[in-house]
Formats: C-alpha cells, structure tokens, sequence
C-alpha cells in the first residue's frame, strides 16, 4: 500500500509541473465559456455543439468555488487524472495481481499522454473515470453479482452525458461480454437478466437527451473538421500516444513502440494465476473464470472502440486521437501485467524494458515542454496584444467566429457588443470593442439548425462582402483574431477581400500549430483631421492635427488621436520613427506618465508612408493608479528610433509640443472586469439588447 501511495503521489507532482502556466487553446477556453454560463444557458448551447453537456455543468460548480484561472480550470482535470492512477492500481490488483497492479499504476503516472489529458481544461479524464467505473460494474454484472447493476447504470449513462464517444466503450463492453462467454467454457447464464435489465436502465436515463445526439450526428449543427484517418496510421498513432503520449512522433520511438507491443501481447498471453496473492484476493464468483477470459475483457474494451471508431470513419470521420483517451487505462494493465511477469521471471530483460520505458517517457516529456510543434496556441498572447493595441473607434472580428470563447476568456473588460458580422448594420464606435464574428462561407443550411444564438452560421461570399464594406463604413480600424480560418473560409475570400479593400498596418503571428495570428486593417478612407495649424518636424514629418479630451479619471486610459503627414521622400530602409507621449505635473513639473510606440503597426513603418497622405494614429496613454487629481500637461515628442534624438520643431520652439491641458479627477466607480454578459444584436428588431 506505501508504494501504491508513493506512485499516487508522484504521478500528482508530475500533473502539478506547469499546470495552468501554457495559454488554454480553444477547446478549452469553450469549456470555460460554457461553465460561466447558467446551467440553462450552457444546456442550450450545447445542443447546438458537438459534445454534451455533464462535464460543463460539473466545471460550472467547480467554477463557483475556486474561480476561473487557468490553473483552477485545469486542476479539475488533474483531479480525474490521479484518480485514474488509484483506479487503475485497484482494479489491476482485483484482476490482475498485486505485482501487476503497482506497475500498472506506475505507468498510468508517468504516461505522458496521462499528463497531457490530466491539464487540459476538457472532459477526457473524467470520462476515462467513468468509463473505467462502467466496465468494472459490467464485469462484476457479468460474474453475477446483480448489487452492482446501479452503479454499473450510473456510470455508463453519465459517461454519455460527458462524451459522445463513450458510446464506442459501451458498445465494446457488449462486444467483450460476447467473447467472454464464447472463450470460457460451462458459463453460468444467471447474470443475463440483470446485464439485460442495466442496459434497459442506462436507455431510460438517456433518452431525454437522445434525440437530440441522434440530431447531431445525422444532420450536425457544425461543419466537419475532421478527415478520414487510415486504420493503420490510425492504430500506430494510437499505440503511439497510449504508449508515449503525443509529443513523440512514431518515427522517432518505433523500437521501443515494437517493445511495448511485446509488453502487452505477453501480458495477454500469460495466464494469470496470481489472484489468490495476499490482499488481492479475487471477488466472490470469479475463481471460476481464467486469466484468459480477463486478458480477453482488457483487450477487448482497450482496442474494441478503436476498431468501432475505423469502421465508424467509412460513413463519416470520427477519428481522433484524443478520444482514444477514454479507453486507454485497460491498456496499461496489460503492459503492466506483462512488464510484472518478466521482471520476476527474467529479470535482465525486464530491466531493459523498464529502461526503455522510462527513455521513452523521458523524451516525450522532455519534447512536450521544449519542441514548438507541441507549444499550446497562444491565444492569451494574441489576446492581450490585440488588447494592448485596440483604440476607441476600432471594431474587431473573429475570424473564423466561433473561436469567440478564446477573445472572451483572456479580454476581461467590457463590450460594446458582440455579434455576427452578416447581422451588422450600423453603429457608433463606444469606449468599449464591438465583436464580430465571421460565418462558414459555403456552409451547410443546417449550420447551428437555424439558432440566431449559435456558434456557427452558414453564409455567402457576396453577404459577408457587404457586412464588411459596412463595417469599414463605421469604423476606420478593424482588428482580426484569425484562427482555424480555413474551416470558415476554406477559399481566403476574408483575406483577399481585406488585402484589397483596406490597408495592413499589422500582423502578428503567435506559438502554437493553430497559426494564431492577430492582424490590423485600416479603411482606405480614413476620417480626416480637424482643422488646426500643422506643427512641422525634422525628419519631413509633420503633426496635422490631434484631438483629445479635457478630462480623464485615475485609473483610466487617454486616448488620443494624431495625424501624421510625412512631407519629404525617405529611403525605406531609414530607421522608423516613434512617438512619446508623456504627462507632467503642473505643481512641480514631474513626469506622472509616458507611452512611447511606433506609429501605427510593424507592416506600416513610418518610411513606408506615402508622402503628403495624413495618416490617423490612435494612442492611449494609461493614467497610473496613484496619481493624484490636479492639472497635467499633455507632451508629444518624435524621435528617431535609432538614435533615440527627438525632432526640433522648424518653428524653433523647441522639440516638445503641448497637446492640451488634462484634468485628471477622482477615480470613478468601476465595473466588474469579468464578463458582464456583453449585449448582442436582435436582428428582428435591428437593436442592440
């Protein structure tokens, strides 16, 4: 039991490394949209989705009681995923051994694909939990011990309230039955009515839900994403990631792939008789089955649903490693058991298998934090740099718009709305950001069945044109959160209708194999500076105007606007020039604030300008928390990057200009920072609510 305990423990330390420290990539920031939803809220939207709704509904009530941090979020995870080591440990030792079971958990604590699924913010480790307490009360139903057809009930209905693909395990559990009793001889039938009477239970708690999942896999409200996996790539990346987790290629590890294979065929092959061992006596009814017949029910529910799935992906794609995830615990108890009968019976070759293992385990491990190809989408990066650069008066779109929950995560001030990008006509640009998001260009009718409120939408090339044309008509500024673009847009009409219609001033790519980009497009017809004396500068530029306001409360932002007019041709390759925008005290003339950046984005430096064309810079100056109410002066210098020499004025007043005089007031009440539920557009009564 110490050792057991000592495994337990060790696995927890190594869930713990990094939790919550990666950005949530987008499944994830999904569940974590959905539990700050009210549980009827979040039941909705899922019938709209491709996953039920338990596990959301169980992270709701997590949420409440420790918050939203991604570390919270993903400690939920990690609590099923060393669950999943005790489990394992204890339901090897009932079948399979003591020896067996402590390898069994050793490998379960160390697996790399365990860690992986045990921080994410996703429902897979608890339904491998739910899945593993299903098949335990089907096998000891199958022995005849009819007190455990409730739980057995439990389990296998709330598996498929967490996971549509729990449905492959219950199918393969019946698959194992059926193999269980063909391979074992003079079987009792006693336990038949009561596996028949389970299964007529687990129907009836789930038919509530079950139109809806038969809607949602015959006519789906989301379009397809996946592709048709071959079965032989499907079964090695499979083994591959059970045995070494996903941040290994097989290519890299096939000789120890070939070892863990031999593991498992010799744990299947080898006939268990360590049941009666000291405190892993077997549960009354079993002596009567072999170890066959257990080697069989493992192997079954680890590679049955595997197999389900294959056949499954000839009607439509199913496959997916991650879903593998559910069924694989069985798998390390047959590794485990093979491993503990070689290390007793050969004990050089059980050394090296050991240690191939743990170089296994070690480089995957090692991969999973240092190699980028297995870096999480930085979606807080992109986030916070589109936060940091966003300015009243720019509008922002999502593109492909149902990545929303990712924007909405990691932006925790409030909106000015949120909608879809087809349903916008007209607005005045707010304090606060209006949030679009683009359709499925070509996509199925049946696309969020029709739901104004649903993520997806089907619409057309020619609509979103117009939508986009509108909203270049309100705002000069428009940002682009892209990702998973291709499934919206698989043709780029977005891309090629902004690279045509306006001008890019910025991109910016972030980590992570999703391509997460951030971009800034400025409308071709920018609003125009309001009449003022133009303050001339070295380096042929030339401030045509500003505007800001009179007043800001601490704690606040300054936003002001600047036009700029280069006035002189200049090579390309000069240095760009940057802007400092800085607050002095009236009293005793000290620095209170400053905002130094170039003027608007990297693809925009200001030797690209055209000559004699104002171009509208936005800038925000942060007012600090502690600075106390009174008179500022409001300072703008130009400066060469390089050099870091600020411009003189041609007028000879120095190389400072006085913009305005600011009254900074008392800080006033502000809102929550969480999300506020941002008001969205009724399209029947073209308002915003």
């Amino acid at each position: 039991m110490g050792l057991c305990i000592a495994i337990i423990w060790g696995g927890f330390a190594l869930r713990l490394y990094r939790l919550g420290a990666p950005s949530l990539w987008y499944d994830e920031t999904v569940s974590a949209y959905l539990a700050r939803q009210s549980v009827p809220d979040l039941i909705h939207h899922t019938v709209h989705d491709i996953h039920p709704p338990a596990y959301y509904v169980f992270l709701h009530y997590w949420m409440r009681w420790v918050g939203d941090s991604e570390f919270a979020l993903a400690f939920f995870s990690l609590i099923f995923g060393v669950l999943l080591i005790a489990l394992t440990h204890r339901l090897a030792c009932r079948l399979l051994g003591q020896q067996a079971a402590l390898w069994s958990a050793f490998l379960v604590a160390i697996s790399p694909f365990h860690l992986w699924y045990s921080q994410e913010v996703r429902m897979y480790t608890l339904a491998a939990v739910v899945g593993m307490l299903a098949w335990w009360y089907a096998w000891r139903i199958f022995q005849g011990e009819r007190r455990t057809i409730g739980y057995y009930v439990l389990a296998a209905a709330s598996g498929l309230y967490i996971l549509y693909y729990f449905a492959f395990l219950l199918i393969a559990i019946h698959l194992a039955v059926l193999l269980c009793v063909v391979s074992t001889s003079q079987h009792s039938r006693s336990w038949l009515p009561g596996w028949l009477l389970a299964q007529g239970l687990v129907l009836a708690l789930y038919v509530p839900w079950l139109p809806i999942a038969w809607r949602q896999a015959v006519e789906p409200p989301v379009p397809p994403w996946r592709s048709f996996v071959p079965w032989h790539l499907a079964l090695v990346e499979t083994w591959s990631a059970f045995a070494f987790g996903q941040s290994v290629q097989w290519e890299q590890i096939w000789p120890l792939l070939v070892m863990v294979g031999g593991l498992f065929g010799l744990g299947l092959a080898v006939h268990l008789k360590t049941l009666h061992q000291k405190r892993c006596a077997p549960l009354v009814g079993f002596g009567h089955l072999s170890g066959r017949g257990v080697s069989i029910w493992l192997a079954s529910i680890t590679l049955g649903p595997l197999l389900l799935i294959n056949l499954g992906s000839l009607l439509t794609p199913l496959y997916h490693v991650r879903y593998t995830f559910t069924y694989s615990p069985p798998f390390y108890m047959l590794v485990g058991a093979g491993l503990a009968w070689l290390v007793q019976r050969m004990r050089f070759a059980g050394a090296l298998s050991v240690l191939g293992l743990l170089l296994g385990t070690g480089f995957s491990f090692w991969q999973l934090h240092t190699h980028p190809a297995y870096t999480a989408d930085d979606l807080r990066g992109a986030v916070q740099f589109m936060a940091a650069r966003w300015r009243p008066g720019d509008a922002i779109l999502i593109h492909a718009g149902y990545a929303y929950p990712a924007f909405l995560y990691y932006y925790r001030a409030p909106l000015a709305a949120r909608m879809r990008l087809d349903d916008y006509r007209s607005s005045v640009p707010s304090a606060h950001p209006l949030v679009l998001q683009t359709g499925i260009i070509g996509g199925s009718d049946h696309l969020g069945w029709g739901d104004a409120a649903a993520d997806f939408y089907p619409t057309t090339e020619a609509d979103t044109a117009l939508a986009l044309a509108r909203v270049l008509r309100d705002y000069p500024r428009v940002w682009v959160l892209r990702i998973y673009d291709t499934v919206a847009d698989g043709k780029g009409f977005v891309r090629r209708w902004l690279a045509e219609h306006t001008i890019p001033f910025e991109d910016q790519l972030f980590a992570g194999s999703s391509y997460v980009r951030v971009q800034g497009f400025m409308a071709r017809h920018q609003p125009l500076p309001p009449p003022s004396q133009p303050v001339a500068l070295e380096g042929d530029i030339a401030l045509r105007g500003w505007t800001c306001p009179a007043e800001t409360p601490v704690g606040a932002f300054l936003d002001v606007v600047l036009w700029w007019e280069i006035t002189g041709e200049r090579p390309r390759h000069s240095p760009p020039y940057a802007v400092s925008l800085k607050l002095w005290s009236a009293q005793d003339q000290k620095l209170a604030a400053q905002q130094d950046e170039w003027p608007l984005g990297n693809l925009l430096w200001t030797p690209a300008w055209p000559q004699y064309l104002p171009m509208r810079h936005p800038m925000r100056l942060e007012i600090p928390h502690q600075l106390s109410p009174g008179r500022y002066r409001l300072e703008l210098q130009v400066y060469d990057s390089v050099t870091v020499r600020p411009f003189a004025r041609l007028d000879g007043a120095g190389n400072a200009l006085t913009l305005a005089w600011i009254t900074v007031t008392p800080p006033e009440h502000t809102l929550s920072l969480g999300y506020p539920g941002p008001p969205r557009y009724n399209p029947d009564t073209n308002e915003m609510r």
